[in-house]
């Protein structure tokens, strides 16, 4: 029996730790050193290890990670969490405002602003004030459950605080790193020799989706609240009755919420408050987007409701892209598997919405002469939707004297070989160019063609570079022992690749191998055509022109494009190769006798909008294993929209036409009510 003062002991250093750390984590105020605050961990720690009775999943040391999770939990919210409609400016702002001011039929309407929080959305959940649950947002209905990271996310409190808590309480909120802590995780990240995270959030959102917690534990991740889902409250107490009282309320209770919030008496003082954030946004902790607005009163947004995929009464407002100028140093020039030579900017390094930018695509030739880019100038770039760096234009009253204009190789950097124009672009002329043959691999293993995941890219570029690798079906050939003789090829990583190469042998559909292929013009759509109508990469080969245009999708660009590849000696070494490693995925008729009989057979998929917990690829898949296909465009032969996050104008389209929409919720059940006629295939064989 656990004597009572050990137990007291133990509720009393738990209850300290928890303050310390609110003080430390979300207020930034701490009232002890970390050596004081080392001394009570430890004693804690050893308390629970002499008396494993003491044993609480929400214990202060739990913070540290425990056990790894098996996989991630599907979690189905009480509440939906929905997404946000976006404005891009102020004036659709004020669009917004107006058809707020229709709907509660009042002009005067308070809105709540927050800073828009650029991280991974998550909901966290407190029965009889202890945290029990953490689920990211997913499909808005249903997310991964994630409660295993968020124990070790330090200012998240796992006691709720104060004598007003309700019975039941789901919190909503952001989970992110902020700038300061960002570049410290990088530098630590580049002296291990670890992997240099892109941005804050990628950085954040990738912490969570781990399975082992001490991933999350390491990293310095903090939550963000900024709203409820369902919230409970004893028969005495009374509940929130406008959007600034649940930001106090969550405050009070322990919640750490975005810095410069504030209530907005008016639509204009929101776009005043936008206005402001967006000059400013370079001095805030934290990353941010943007700004979202909310109608204050609780009352009117239950009067506005909700469309089928976002609140009336709030909206997200967008900052414009954002501009740095810097030097132009170098361009360089990079060689793609088709041979396009592709110019590169090589630029100062600057700080650029949160990333270090360092180079930015020129496009094309064409794009450098029309602009005039030269060494040396001072040009003005941009993250185009804050991702895709890119270079504007040029500061002409700064460049220098002596610049000259850029001369675009006529020779290919790689082998010499003549460089010539095709359209827009600038092809090398040489069929072997060894950059070619690098790319054309990487782009075989990869998740555009056979998705070989295991066999990195670096590996492949040091294989090809070594000749070790001079075709793809050279793949198929590779032996443990061959890769080991690389220094830092590990006995894991060796194992690794070996694996992916075996699995796509087994797997791989034959639309994969066509797209693999990398042939001009020939995508993932008309990939899968070709496999729908033929057995095997030698039944392409033997028809004409002709014959390849009666396909759906195929143009006469296309046609003569494949129909040259299959009657090169290339093609015909590699189905031989291919053949002879016992990799010869087939189509057509086998393909359709596979199909006959299955649930989903003669049904037609379209996925429009960003999918949770999965790719468009993988819910292909599972439509493809049932029997049923998958298009890219539009048309009265759709049998299913299955309709993700932000899904663009094939929504609309889809309603005119009078098709049948279904969200992903609707979808995986759907997929899940069927009864497969063989054993389905994993998620991970895709």
């Amino acid at each position: 029996m656990l004597s009572p003062d050990v137990i007291k002991r133990a509720a009393l250093l738990r209850e300290k730790l928890e303050y310390h750390n609110h003080r430390y984590y979300v207020l930034d105020d701490p009232e002890i050193t970390d050596a004081e605050y080392d001394v009570l961990f430890r004693e804690l720690v050893a308390l629970e290890e002499v008396h494993p009775e003491l044993d609480d999943p929400n214990s202060p040391t739990r913070r540290v990670g425990g056990k790894p999770a098996d996989g991630f939990v599907p979690y189905e919210h009480a509440m939906r969490m929905y997404s946000l409609d976006n404005a891009m400016n102020l004036e659709e702002w004020f669009a917004f405002t107006d058809r707020v001011s229709k709907g509660i039929g009042n002009d005067d309407v308070a809105y709540w602003a927050d800073p828009k929080m650029d991280g991974l959305a998550l909901e966290v959940i407190y029965e009889k004030g202890r945290f029990v649950r953490a689920a990211t947002r997913g499909d808005g209905r249903i997310g991964e459950d994630v409660t295993h990271n968020l124990r070790t996310v330090l200012n998240l409190p796992l006691t709720l605080q104060g004598s007003t808590i309700p019975d039941l309480l789901e919190v909503r909120g952001e989970v992110v790193i902020s700038n300061k802590d960002f570049a410290a995780l990088n530098q630590r990240q580049a002296e291990a020799g670890g992997k240099i995270f892109a941005n804050p959030r990628n950085a954040a959102a990738g912490s969570i989706r781990q399975l082992d917690p001490k991933v999350a534990a390491s990293r310095p991740i903090r939550f963000m609240a900024y709203g409820i889902g369902v919230v409970e409250w004893a028969a005495s107490l009374s509940s929130w009755m406008t959007q600034k009282e649940i930001m106090q309320g969550l405050k009070g209770l322990g919640f750490a919420v975005p810095p410069e919030a504030k209530l907005c008496k008016s639509k204009q003082e929101v776009a005043e408050y936008f206005t402001f954030l967006m000059e400013s946004r370079a001095t805030l902790p934290f990353e941010i987007d943007g700004v979202v607005a909310k109608v204050n009163n609780l009352e009117m947004q239950r009067g506005l409701g909700f469309t089928s995929r976002a609140p009336r009464w709030a909206l997200a407002l967008k900052f414009p892209a954002q501009q740095v100028r810097t030097k132009l140093n170098s361009i360089r020039i990079q060689v793609g598997r088709t041979g396009v030579l592709t110019p590169v900017a090589e630029l100062e390094p600057v700080q650029l919405a949160g990333v270090v930018v360092s180079s930015a695509t020129l496009h094309n030739k064409g794009y450098i002469e029309e602009r005039d880019f030269r060494l040396g100038d001072t040009v003005l770039i941009q993250r185009a939707g804050d991702v895709i760096p890119q270079v504007l234009s040029v500061d002409m009253d700064k460049r220098l004297d002596n610049a000259e204009p850029f001369s675009f190789p006529k020779q290919c950097p790689v082998c010499h070989s003549e460089a010539r124009v095709d359209g827009e672009a600038v092809r090398c002329t040489n069929d072997v160019c060894p950059a070619k043959t690098v790319q054309r691999i990487i782009h075989f293993v990869s998740k555009a063609g056979l998705d070989m995941d295991g066999v990195g890219k670096k590996w492949v570029q040091r294989l090809a570079e070594d000749a070790v690798l001079v075709s793809p079906a050279d793949l198929f050939s590779l032996k443990k022992t061959d890769l080991l003789k690389y220094e830092r090829m590990g006995d894991k990583s060796a194992n690794k690749f070996i694996a992916a190469v075996e699995k796509a042998k087994a797997k791989a559909p034959l639309w994969r191998l066509i797209a693999g292929l990398g042939i001009r013009h020939v995508g993932e759509q008309t990939a899968r055509t070709l496999a729908n109508n033929f057995d095997n990469l030698e039944a392409i080969g033997l028809v004409t022109r002709d014959q390849l245009q009666e396909l759906e999708d195929v143009g006469p660009i296309v046609a003569e494009s494949l129909f040259e590849f299959f009657q090169s000696d290339e093609a015909r070494q590699l189905c031989e190769r291919f053949r002879q490693a016992e990799f010869w995925p087939t189509g057509g008729s086998a393909l359709a006798q596979r199909a006959e009989g299955l649930s989903l057979s003669g049904k037609v998929f379209i996925f429009t909008g960003s999918l949770p917990n999965m790719t468009r690829d993988q819910a292909q898949a599972l439509v493809e294993e049932q029997g049923g296909s998958a298009v890219k465009s539009i048309s009265k032969k759709v049998d299913y929209v299955v309709a993700g996050e932000k899904s663009g104008s094939k929504v609309a389209k889809a309603e005119k036409l009078g098709l049948e929409i279904i969200d992903f919720a609707a979808f995986m059940e759907l997929i899940q009510s069927l009864k497969p006629k063989s054993k389905p295939r994993s998620l991970l064989d895709f």
